[in-house]
């Protein structure tokens, strides 16, 4: 099927939203921060969750969204521009191939599926079909990551010894909660721990003109839940020229969520939350350290909904900042991680 009608530049651009629940509501809450954003239909197994959902995020002056049960009903609108995808991780992988195949525009949640395979399978699919794909993952658009990257790439950190991170936050133990359920593709290091990847690999993608090199080694230790996801893990990546990226990721801590970039001059950090960062700090040694505010317009979401929509209205199928070869690359890094995770029995 050919892809819808790619929009004007002035034309309202018209999402639908799949799984409407935690994160969907942060990314219909960023859509009036980008020109000509629209939430325009919603799907839902539950049409009570998807007609409250609609209703909560109706603006003023806009037409309602529509709600469907029915998913080849949304995805033969051809007034639909693209299909943002928010369900659990589990069901990434079926809602992206039903898109893309009836030719529409995906945004998914991170992680895009499980699995390398998986991934590449989609992205030939994305490819072959000639519609966009892209990975929601955010850092890659905060005005933070701007200025922290222009800092790395003009050498202020001198040359890169290390990365230090953590990401944890204290979830009770639910085993039917998506977190920790299997069947839900629960897990830390899919949930939160791509964050660490990703930072690590962008990091390294600024002191290498864009390259990031793949780890040499290693070390790899887990925390396993009753339900048999990974509870909490800890890495540490060892890349060529002795640099390493040490970091937690855990359901089990609570953390600044800091992420620390080490030169041989300075050190560069995000202090608090680097996944959401509004504030970066550059600290040389017996110097004041530099710190700089860098506010979201909304709240942080609005960066990869504009990349989306400016992306597809150029036809594009994909997007030069986040990459099919990033994904992938990103899947293949946790796939090397999770081998090293203890058998089942």
């Amino acid at each position: 099927m050919k892809p819808s009608a790619v929009p004007g530049d002035n034309d309202i651009f018209r999402w639908a939203v799949i799984g409407p629940g935690g994160i969907a509501n942060h990314f219909v809450a960023a859509l009036p921060a980008v020109p000509g954003a629209r939430l325009a239909a919603v799907f839902a197994r539950d049409a009570a969750k998807g007609q409250a959902y609609a209703a909560q995020w109706h603006r003023e002056g806009e037409a309602p969204a529509r709600v469907t049960t029915a998913l080849p009903e949304l995805l033969a609108d051809t007034s639909i521009d693209a299909v943002y995808i928010a369900t659990p991780h589990s069901h990434h992988g079926e809602y992206i191939r039903a898109a893309l195949e009836a030719g529409k525009a995906v945004l998914c949640e991170k992680p895009l599926v499980t699995t390398r395979a998986d991934g590449q399978a989609l992205v030939d699919l994305a490819r072959r079909q000639g519609v966009f794909l892209m990975e929601a993952l955010r850092t890659r658009f905060l005005p933070a990551y701007d200025i922290a990257g222009r800092w790395l790439r003009e050498g202020a950190i001198g040359e890169l010894r290390a990365m230090q991170s953590s990401f944890c936050f204290a979830a009770g133990y639910d085993p039917q909660h998506r977190l920790w359920n299997p069947a839900l593709a629960g897990g830390v290091l899919w949930d939160i721990g791509i964050y660490n990847l990703a930072v690590t690999r962008w990091v390294l993608q600024q002191m290498n003109d864009g390259v990031c090199p793949e780890p040499v080694a290693m070390d790899v230790q887990v925390k396993m839940a009753p339900t048999g996801v990974d509870a909490a893990v800890n890495v540490t990546l060892h890349f060529p020229g002795d640099i390493t990226s040490q970091f937690r990721c855990g359901f089990d801590a609570a953390s600044a969520n800091a992420f620390e970039v080490l030169g041989s001059r300075a050190a560069l950090r995000f202090p608090q939350g680097f996944s959401s960062a509004e504030v970066v700090e550059l600290d040389a040694h017996q110097s004041a350290a530099r710190r700089v505010e860098a506010p979201f317009v909304l709240n942080g979401f609005e960066g990869e909904i504009a990349e989306a929509q400016a992306c597809i209205r150029q036809g594009l199928v994909e997007s030069a900042r986040m990459p099919h070869a990033e994904t992938l690359a990103l899947l293949g890094w946790m796939d090397a991680i999770r081998e090293r995770f203890p058998r089942a029995g």
